[in-house]
């Protein structure tokens, strides 16, 4: 299992509530953190229950899809004190975060022994029928919900994993061991990840647990392990140490849920540590379990209930944006982990978007996938992109996109112009190359090429072709770039090719492919703006390995390609750059080449 847990220095340190009876209240010293934000702030209200709705730091973007956080505040501590104290919006803006008030002065939690249990508040209900709300109202990712709490709104926390747990794909608590009653009565039906964060020196809610009459608590170690047998995980914790300070204990499953308890060692109650940032560490946890686990400029944009994958980096400026479409290689491996280096070099002079077609990284899945299908996508997907001006860099086949685009453009939109890397080749002889081959097989017989790969005999392969293409690469990337590449994303892009759903859209795209070259093939007179081709050689290690009877067709195609390249760049006035004795892989292979030939058309206009 994979942990990443960064070591930051703290900035808030609130002590909170403590549970129980009666007797809560937050520190003075809390109360005055919010008391002018408690002024200003809009207070929403559902069934009589209060809460405040906080949106990204950036700003919310209706076409965007977001994931759900909510957040509990400890006893006597209001909405408002844990928004100041988490600050949750402020680290990411994949979430919205939604900040409830407990009916009383404490949250039901699950005991029965409180004011709220007394009272009935219901608060349990309440955080049900938000979550359908916030839905309805708001751009939501199904299945994204995530609840984190502190101190007695950790044991809230709890409370609603154990009665609600397919609500949630994750839950946190922090500040909190487990009320006794909630450790008899707990029943998690649907296994979640869970994240318990508590300082073992804490005298509030003491992480050894505590006897009382009314309220009795169990240890934290306890707790983790009832949750984790809850939920169906093996008992046979891992213990990790995390800094000098920092314990983990990891519990996990087969299926790859996981539950920790992270101690804090001599930690007292409180929400960060000098050692840990809580916030930032809740939201590690979060993402490392969503099945969006985005990096850094990664969003989901949502066009006629459809998802597409953006990732986004760099800064706007007077030449426009650029545009990366990812094309196929010789796997027919087609998404934004091609651009895992050149983009981040591209960004340091424009804003530089990749986008992944649907069934490709975190893009919605479809039954009918193609590159004509994207183009037709496309103008709109520039408009929610706030794109004006655009230059497009198409690798491989992504070419017939572009030629596709061109026929029927945004009109809002200025081209700067194209670059295309090893594009498809729309000669007669070159065309019938492509559609034959594999192409031509999986056509033949689609139903049963569907039937064998949905079944997960392609996993194999893919893994092994995974590890091929990741060991070419590192090899290809010059030496002076190798620092510049970002193999996390890579990383996080190409491990989703393992899942089989995507395995089946990769080869219904392969049939669409022979379509596609059909309709961009009478598309060469609807160019109008500059196109630059960088043409490499690739074709001559094919030829190398081919059979006798095989060489004259490839032969043909590369010198064909050579010729048509040419001619396309020299008549749109675009730039004709050839390289010798390199690979397919031009993003990594080649990338001064590549930054060239967008700058000049992306500068010049």
């Amino acid at each position: 299992m994979r942990i990443r847990f960064g070591l930051f220095m703290c900035v808030w340190l609130l002590q909170a509530c403590s549970s129980g009876e009666e007797k809560h209240s937050e520190p003075h010293n809390a109360n005055n953190a919010s008391h002018e934000s408690e002024q200003s702030v809009t207070r929403l209200t559902l069934d009589g229950h209060h809460y405040v709705i906080a949106l990204p730091e950036a700003g919310l973007n209706p076409h965007k899809a977001y994931k759900l956080l909510l957040a509990f505040h400890g006893s006597g501590q209001s909405e408002v004190g844990m928004q100041s104290m988490t600050r949750f919006e402020t680290f990411s803006d994949e979430y919205i975060v939604v900040y409830p008030k407990s009916k009383e002065v404490e949250w039901d939690e699950g005991c029965g022994c409180n004011i709220a249990a007394r009272l009935k508040a219901n608060d349990v209900n309440f955080v049900v029928k938000l979550i359908e709300k916030m839905h309805q109202e708001y751009n939501l990712l199904e299945g994204e919900n995530y609840a984190v709490g502190y101190s007695q709104g950790a044991l809230f926390s709890q409370n609603m994993l154990c009665k609600h747990s397919a609500l949630f794909k994750a839950v946190a608590s922090v500040g909190a061991p487990m009320s006794e009653q909630l450790s008899i009565s707990c029943k998690i039906t649907e296994p979640t990840h869970y994240l318990q964060i508590h300082g073992t020196a804490d005298q509030v809610l003491p992480y050894d647990g505590m006897y009382d009459d009314n309220f009795p608590l169990i240890s934290s170690p306890r707790a983790i392990e009832l949750i984790a047998a809850q939920n169906k995980l093996n008992l046979d914790y891992t213990d990790i140490e995390l800094s000098k300070s920092v314990k983990a204990r990891v519990y996990q499953s087969e299926a790859g849920i996981h539950n920790l308890l992270v101690s804090i060692q001599s930690g007292g109650h409180q929400w960060a540590f000098s050692e840990y940032n809580t916030s930032r560490e809740v939201l590690s946890f979060f993402s490392q379990h969503s099945q969006y686990p985005f990096a850094e400029g990664s969003a989901l944009y949502t066009l006629d209930g459809q998802n597409y994958h953006v990732r986004t980096l760099g800064n706007e400026n007077a030449a426009g944006d650029i545009v990366i479409l990812p094309g196929a290689n010789k796997f027919f491996h087609s998404d934004s982990a091609w651009a895992a280096l050149i983009q981040p070099l591209l960004a340091q002079h424009s804003r530089v978007h990749v986008i992944d077609r649907l069934g490709s990284a975190w893009s919605s899945m479809t039954d009918t996938p193609s590159l004509a299908r994207f183009a037709a996508d496309l103008p709109s997907l520039l408009t929610l992109l706030e794109i004006e001006k655009v230059t497009f860099l198409a690798f491989a086949n992504a070419n017939l996109t572009t030629l596709m685009y061109l026929a029927d453009p945004n009109p809002d939109v200025f081209v700067n112009g194209l670059v295309w890397a090893d594009p498809d080749i729309l000669t007669a002889h070159s065309i019938e190359l492509y559609q034959s081959g594999s192409v031509a097989e999986l056509r033949a017989y689609p139903a049963l090429f569907i039937e064998h790969v949905d079944a997960g005999n392609w996993t194999e392969k893919t893994m092994q072709r995974l590890a091929i293409e990741r060991a070419e690469i590192a090899a290809l990337i010059p030496a002076n770039y190798q620092s510049n590449m970002d193999w996390a994303y890579y990383d996080l892009v190409s491990q989703q090719r393992l899942e089989v759903e995507k395995q089946v859209t990769r080869i219904k795209e392969m049939m669409s492919y022979h379509d596609d070259l059909n309709t961009a093939s009478v598309l060469e007179s609807a160019i109008t703006v500059p196109v630059s081709i960088i043409d490499g050689d690739f074709e001559s290690h094919d030829i190398d390995l081919a059979h006798e009877d095989e060489k004259s067709a490839l032969i043909k195609w590369q010198q064909e390609g050579g010729t048509w390249s040419k001619a396309i760049a020299y008549k749109t006035g675009g730039i004709y750059y050839p390289l010798n004795n390199a690979s397919h892989q031009l993003f990594f292979e080649h990338p001064d080449t590549v930054i060239e030939a967008v700058l000049a058309i992306h500068q010049d206009q």
